[in-house]
């Protein structure tokens, strides 16, 4: 299947945008790739493969290009308790927790507008699905897009229930489309017990349109082919992505 690489205006410069599709000239319906912490690394293309053999264009912003063209972080290594590791994983977070929400919400319009001129891509409705931090990042694009982006899809999510005022979870109430969001049982990271109230919002949604599984033997990272990937928690996951794409985008 084509591979494509798109360059996108951004008022912080050019950004990259990545793109696995199918064969033919569209246009396929789009969804939205927001890559987990360590970046969209060879584990990230092939989940985005995954979902474009079920006919879609599939596209992720480089979340980190204010700091470097693709930056990717080896959770291997990040995991090895040495002091390698230990650097590695301090600037992965660094540049993480330095990407706001804000610019991440700058660059996905920049991507809409660059969308419009690629035939290959359908205009919307759209989907859209994140893993780690780009969960958070989901739950931002559907509150702020809800005219444009009508399934999401939330997977060993990061950062999305907090404290604050305006923590992600909170808009789950109002959004107007379908939402599959899926935990793992052993992730310490982000756990499904500290996101109690992003779960029980998620299945509260009328219509059965949310649903917040907690996946059995499964830790975080599990739907990114790698080191934490579990075949049977990221198997239903995806069967989920894909029933509601297909209902809500397709």
């Amino acid at each position: 299947m084509p591979e494509d690489m798109l360059s996108v205006p951004t008022p912080d410069g050019a950004m990259g945008a990545y793109v696995r599709r199918p064969e033919g000239d569209g246009p396929f319906p789009v969804i939205v790739y927001f890559h987990h912490g360590p970046g969209l690394d060879p584990g990230s293309k092939e989940s985005m493969q995954r979902l474009a053999n079920a006919g879609y264009y599939v596209v992720s912003p480089d979340r980190y290009h204010r700091d470097g063209a693709w930056l990717t972080f080896d959770p291997a290594v990040m995991r090895s308790g040495t002091p390698e590791g230990d650097a590695l994983r301090k600037s992965m977070f660094s540049v993480l927790m330095a990407t706001s929400d804000d610019m991440v919400e700058t660059d996905l319009k920049a991507l809409l507008t660059t969308l419009d001129n690629e035939s290959a891509a359908r205009a919307a409705p759209m989907g859209v699905i994140g893993f780690c931090i780009g969960a958070r990042s989901v739950l931002r694009t559907i509150a702020n897009h809800p005219d444009v982006f009508t399934a999401g899809v939330a997977l060993h999510p990061s950062f999305c229930t907090t404290a604050d005022a305006d923590s992600p979870h909170l808009g789950v109430p109002s959004y107007s489309g379908h939402l599959y969001v899926g935990f793992g049982a052993e992730d310490k990271m982000q756990s499904a017990a500290d996101n109690d109230d992003f779960i029980i919002a998620t299945n509260a949604m009328s219509d059965g349109r949310g649903l917040a599984e907690i996946h059995d033997g499964a830790d975080h990272g599990f739907a990114v082919p790698g080191g934490a990937y579990h075949d049977a928690a990221a198997d239903r996951s995806y069967q989920k992505a894909l029933e509601i794409f297909e209902k809500a985008v397709a």
